[in-house]
């Protein structure tokens, strides 16, 4: 839930191509944004559907950060434009022989060149799957995270068709960056962990189902954490 510095530009997200003379940019991508003090490492995937839609993810080795989807990309001829966070994007031109991508990555005023070598296929996992969980989880969340000025929260928890769970976290105060979790349920306990970020949310459901009420732990540091219910 929370990421820091470059990854929350970057945590599946779809856009339909535009244009006949879209480049593919499907594959496995690696390398790195040189930002004025440092060179932060980076690794992309890209995967085409059949409909033409695209999805990625995106990785920061460095920060235990992995497979975060991207929620915006876009294209216009071998330009494209891609992120997780609305306020810290990529844009860039895939090569022609489509084995690199190169341009600037934009954050709160500041723009670094970035530039990436296609390694292989993508890599790109499927959304994680939870068991069931009991219908008074059901619904979205909010709570606000006190760290970093408060980030606001949007927790939602719902039921497959399948018998499986499935969850996310949108961080409203960073570019809507979305998580995707893993669910787990003991009574009206509940644990909510990350394959993309470190870091965890445990809590107890309140006797009148409308709070969960925990705290989130990440690389020792324990924040108190409420979510409120909002349908």
């Amino acid at each position: 839930m929370r990421c820091v510095l470059f990854v929350l530009m970057s945590c599946l997200g779809s856009s339909a191509l535009a244009g006949a003379q879209v480049v593919d940019p499907s594959g496995h991508w690696e390398g790195s944004v040189q930002l004025p003090a440092m060179e932060i490492a980076v690794q992309v995937d890209f995967q085409r559907a059949p409909d033409g839609a695209v999805a990625g993810t995106i990785g920061v080795p460095a920060q235990h950060l992995t497979g975060l989807p991207l929620t915006t990309i876009t294209f216009d001829g071998r330009a494209m434009t891609f992120g997780a966070r609305s306020d810290q994007v990529l844009s860039g031109v895939v090569s022609e022989d489509r084995q690199s991508i190169s341009g600037d990555f934009r954050m709160e005023g500041v723009t670094a060149a970035f530039s990436l070598t296609r390694t292989g296929e993508a890599r790109i996992a499927p959304p994680p799957k939870s068991a069931a969980i009991r219908p008074d989880f059901v619904g979205q969340w909010t709570g606000t995270l006190e760290a970093d000025g408060g980030l606001r929260l949007v927790l939602t928890l719902a039921n497959a068709p399948d018998g499986t769970s499935r969850g996310q976290i949108v961080n409203l105060d960073e570019g809507g960056l979305t998580i995707p979790i893993v669910i787990a349920t003991d009574g009206r306990r509940i644990t909510l962990t990350s394959p993309a970020t470190p870091g965890a949310f445990a809590g107890a459901l309140g006797p009148d189902g409308r709070a969960i009420a925990g705290s989130y732990t990440e690389n020792g540091q324990e924040i108190p954490l409420t979510f409120t219910r909002a349908r």
